[in-house]
């Protein structure tokens, strides 16, 4: 019999310590692989999730704006241009449409310079039927008029009032930039306690121009909350409103509606071809920029707007000119990329045609 026949384990040998040990250097290698591969899948999925929920709101906001703002109406009549000496029949409305930057300018929506409510506003009645009177029946008015408004706010954010209960185990309120939607409801619609009547005080007529009919609305200050007025999404940084002509009436007369973004409905320009008189501008281009959360966290800076980065102070100071909208948009964009570290962003821009227009050179 040989040696080998006599030891059967010698036919089959086992591992060696260093075999062992190389093994299992090599599975612990590829269980770490493994959870890298893993940790860095779920990092860039929760990114991506986070930056599709963000812009998620942001899209929807942006959808709700352009499908309101093209209800906008004027309900416009005919009218004798005096009602002691009549000469001739005007265009004349009760209700209002104005645009244009919200603080900044010496035609600025707001009469306050308020950085906290930096670029547009926009501000109009549109058929909407909301209400806040449950006890009476509403049913079937679905066409009841409502003033709406939206514009950006730096504020603090809305939340249940047991976390602010908990004193300093609470934690601390988060401020951003928000994009806000005014919402006066049917019931106490004021537009015509200032156009029409007879109530002391106001105007009173359809030929009143002021901007109370919005303003006094309004809170007086971002920090004072407001039951009309509520959050559509956060993180808005810009809402650029440029009214415009149609393609065909801008290319026949070669000009444009607004030079200056403001668009009013109660001024009168003695040009025919672009008089806002009671008129609602045929398109308005809707153009809105959102940062992602991760961005406006780092940049964080309590009840105080946030920096971004210096230059930005000069940016929402822009869009003042409609012809330079190209070039203060690419602006923006640019500062956004090169901020250290780059700010994550998404440009909204759509032309919306508002129903209700019926743009006129009489």
């Amino acid at each position: 019999m040989t040696p080998a026949a006599a030891n059967p384990a010698a036919r089959h040998p086992g591992f060696t310590l260093i075999e062992l040990m190389l093994s299992t250097s090599l599975i612990a290698l590829i269980a770490l692989l493994l959870v890298s591969m893993t940790n860095s899948t779920a990092a860039t999925w929760r990114y991506t999730t986070s930056r599709i929920e963000q812009f998620r709101s942001a899209d929807a906001a942006f959808e709700s704006i352009t499908r309101r703002l093209s209800q906008a109406t004027l309900n416009t009549y005919w009218d004798y241009d005096s009602p002691t000496a009549p000469t001739k029949y005007f265009r004349q409305s009760d209700l209002r449409f104005i645009t244009g930057p919200m603080t900044t300018g010496a035609k600025a929506l707001l009469t306050t310079k308020d950085p906290r409510r930096p670029t547009h506003g926009v501000f109009f009645q549109a058929p909407l039927g909301l209400v806040d009177e449950p006890k009476n029946n509403f049913t079937g008015l679905d066409n009841l008029l409502n003033t709406c408004g939206y514009y950006i706010e730096f504020n603090k954010e809305v939340r249940p009032q047991f976390l602010d209960d908990l004193g300093s185990g609470a934690p601390p309120l988060r401020y951003r930039y928000r994009l806000m939607e005014f919402t006066q409801p049917s019931n106490a619609l004021s537009i015509y306690g200032f156009t029409s009547g007879s109530t002391s005080g106001k105007s009173n007529n359809a030929g009143y121009t002021a901007k109370t009919w919005f303003s006094n609305a309004l809170p007086v200050a971002p920090a004072v909350l407001s039951p009309a007025v509520h959050v559509m999404a956060e993180n808005i940084i810009a809402l650029v409103l440029q009214p415009k002509l149609s393609k065909k009436d801008e290319t026949s007369t070669g000009k444009t509606l607004s030079t200056d973004y403001i668009y009013d409905s109660t001024a009168t320009n003695t040009d025919p071809d672009i008089n806002p008189k009671n008129q609602l501008p045929p398109i308005v281009q809707v153009t809105l920029v959102a940062i992602d959360e991760n961005s406006a966290s780092r940049a964080a800076n309590g009840p105080t707007p946030p920096a971004f980065d210096a230059s930005l102070d000069t940016i929402f100071q822009k869009f003042q000119k409609t012809s330079d909208f190209d070039a203060d948009l690419t602006t923006l964009q640019t500062t956004l990329l090169n901020s250290k570290p780059p700010i994550s962003f998404r440009v909204f821009t759509s032309n919306v045609s508002i129903r209700g227009a019926k743009w006129s050179r009489k």
